[in-house]
């Protein structure tokens, strides 16, 4: 038999593996519930560019991407330490250890949210010129885009809870699904009336929705906690929780600027028009990163118990099914960006189809980063979030100086080429520090051919 008949038997076999497999199911679930609220997110943020039009669109883009990153900052890094602590602490039995854990980040990210309240209030109270507000729209606008913030920050928190605690449903599908329903339902109305909405309005309605999510997340987890390990005496372990925090913290802001400092940028450089088409174009071409996120959040819940409870067969299993998965998404997921690439961009309205480049471009990077599999968040839940923070942290300043030396001569278009080439940078070198440190492959090679997992004897 040749080669290629042999691999594609083995291929065969694997994609056989998927269809019926149990975990593959809870994969497929995790994946079907990220795809429906990918076509939410474009929905709302379609509505929100025909309801505000292009002008308020792109300053609501900016004042959105601002609020978002500073919602890493106020979370303190605690929607990743509790995911590792949980899952640490419950595996081995310190209860008392997993119910401070849970303390110790509600406490941190309410503080956090306080102290970033704080200052986005001085800083739009003594400088005018971020709007052309005045008066009460101003400060409406004001309390809008601080209320986005804290409600955000506080929603990761519980969200991540609420995903370890009780499940994907309570904690990412109630996440995803209800704020922007509400948002979507408001929106929707107004188009039907004729009546265009403003960014504060927006933000306002996106803080409602949150703040119901928030609400019934924590109950439901806190009753989940209750009936799974009592009411133990919290133990705290602040000399381990403090650094690995800072650790986390940084490696999460890194990452929201690579996610949104670059419509800040762009408004910045050139105008918030501008600004509004590329957070259009890198919105659809986010797609594939939040298709791929479905099955990083399965992994995030099922994988850490199994690192820690040293199984690395189970681990293998999990990391192969899931590499099958993203495969499927990239090849497919590019496939829809070739043919339908342009109508996804008219239904934003007919000025951003002269972006389609843009998006093609971006889709590229991020479809390359989806294929690197779930290498970030293995990283920083396994122990080695310092790798992982040095990497994003090059990529967040090598993107910024590409941004200042390509927006003024090539506009977005020389934005999201610079864009793109930090993407496969960062996807490649994540995959080596991946392999090197935890001794797994996560991405989607290891489906296309067999990867020789070998956990380290310690890990650091």
């Amino acid at each position: 038999m040749t080669d290629i008949a042999q691999a594609s038997l083995s291929l065969r076999a694997r994609l056989l593996q998927i269809i019926g497999n149990k975990v593959a199911q809870g994969i497929a679930g995790t994946l079907a519930m990220k795809v429906v609220s990918a076509v939410i997110a474009f929905g709302l943020f379609s509505l929100a560019a025909n309801a505000a039009g292009a002008e308020e669109f792109g300053h609501f883009s900016v004042l959105f991407s601002v609020a978002s990153m500073l919602s890493i900052v106020a979370a303190a890094g605690q929607e990743l330490q509790i995911v590792r602590n949980w899952s640490e602490y419950r595996t081995s039995g310190q209860h008392g250890l997993a119910l401070g854990a849970l303390r110790y980040g509600w406490i941190s990210s309410v503080f956090g949210v306080i102290i970033v309240s704080a200052l986005l209030f001085l800083f739009f109270a003594f400088s005018d010129s971020w709007t052309e507000r005045t008066g009460l729209e101003k400060w409406f606008l004001v309390v809008a885009v601080i209320a986005f913030m804290a409600t955000n920050t506080l929603s990761l928190f519980s969200s991540h809870v609420a995903r370890v605690v009780v499940g994907i449903k309570l904690g990412d599908a109630h996440y995803e699904l209800t704020w922007r329903g509400l948002a979507i339902v408001f929106l929707a109305v107004c188009l039907l009336m004729g009546r265009m909405v403003d960014t504060a309005e927006i933000l306002a309605v996106f803080a409602v929705g949150l703040t119901l999510v928030i609400g019934s997340q924590a109950y439901l987890s806190w009753r989940r906690v209750r009936a799974e390990i009592g009411t133990p005496t919290p133990e705290y372990d602040f000399a381990q929780w403090t650094p690995r925090s800072v650790r986390l913290w940084l490696a999460s802001i890194m990452e929201a600027s690579n996610q949104h400092l670059e419509v800040f940028l762009i408004g910045l450089l050139l105008d918030p028009m501008l600004a509004g088409a590329y957070f259009v174009a890198s919105r659809l071409a986010n797609a594939f990163a939040l298709a791929a996120s479905g099955i990083n959040t399965f992994g995030t819940r099922r994988v850490p118990s199994l690192y820690f409870a040293r199984d690395v067969e189970a681990v293998k299993h999990s990391l192969n099914l899931m590499a099958g998965m993203t495969l499927i998404i990239v090849v497919g997921g590019m496939g829809c960006v070739l043919l339908l690439g342009h109508y996804m961009l008219l239904l934003f309205g007919d000025i951003y189809m002269d972006y389609f480049h843009v998006l093609l471009i971006l889709s590229i990077g991020t479809a390359i980063t989806a294929a690197n599999g779930p290498a970030p968040s293995f990283l920083m839940l396994t122990g080695h979030e310092s790798p992982y923070m040095t990497t994003v942290t090059l990529s967040v300043v090598l993107r910024v100086i590409g941004f200042f030396l390509v927006i003024p001569h090539y506009g977005i278009t020389g934005a999201a080429m610079v864009t793109a080439a930090v993407m496969v940078i960062m996807a490649i070198w994540l995959n080596i520090q991946c392999r090197s440190k935890t001794g797994m492959d996560p991405s989607i090679f290891r489906f296309l051919h067999e990867s020789p997992d070998v956990q380290p004897e310690t890990d650091q």
